[in-house]
């Protein structure tokens, strides 16, 4: 199961790093043709922004594998380890929640936009709507994965290294 994970996290990063490669290109393509050419490609503009939107899910995917979300943690810096790490891998399992949630009603989209198709390159929009049930499955998983390793880090006999009586600084994150 481990493997199969790994794959799915080093293929997540290429998709990523492959689509911000491709929107760079694209958006520089785009520019010089419009100012330097005098011309524009027609669906460039379009074609940017479905790139955004699925490089945006699916980065949140990896942003989540990498613990690299946003949180807000200045109430549970002060608590001790275990228990910032229970309420973290809590927090993590609502949020997964939620996202599978999302997830369900947004194949209710991709199933009600079969048929039409996008403005200027003429694509399916199921095709361009797929990126929310995919991405906000795949950042459930990981968030999934993350709740398990933060109950699992709670479970361990780690001595909490701070030292009695000390006030965190809330300025820094603490990773």
């Amino acid at each position: 199961m481990s493997r199969i994970l790994g794959w799915l996290d080093a293929g997540l990063y290429w998709v990523v790093v492959t689509l911000t490669a491709v929107l760079a290109a694209m958006g520089f393509t785009t520019v010089v043709c419009r100012y330097a050419l005098q011309s524009s490609i027609f669906w460039g503009d379009e074609f940017l922004r479905y790139l955004m939107v699925w490089l945006v899910f699916l980065g949140a995917a990896l942003a989540a594998r990498h613990r690299a979300l946003i949180t807000v943690d200045i109430f549970t810096q002060p608590l001790p380890r275990r228990l910032r790490e229970r309420i973290a891998g809590a927090v993590a399992l609502v949020s997964a929640t939620f996202l599978v949630y999302l997830a369900t009603v947004s194949v209710q989209l991709v199933q009600r936009s079969a048929g039409t198709v996008s403005a200027s390159m003429g694509l399916p929009m199921e095709r361009m709507y797929l990126v929310f049930p995919i991405g906000l499955g795949l950042t459930a998983l990981n968030l999934v994965r993350e709740a398990a390793a933060r109950v699992g880090a709670a479970s361990r006999d780690e001595p909490d290294t701070r030292p009695v009586g000390h006030v965190p600084d809330l300025t820094v994150h603490p990773e």
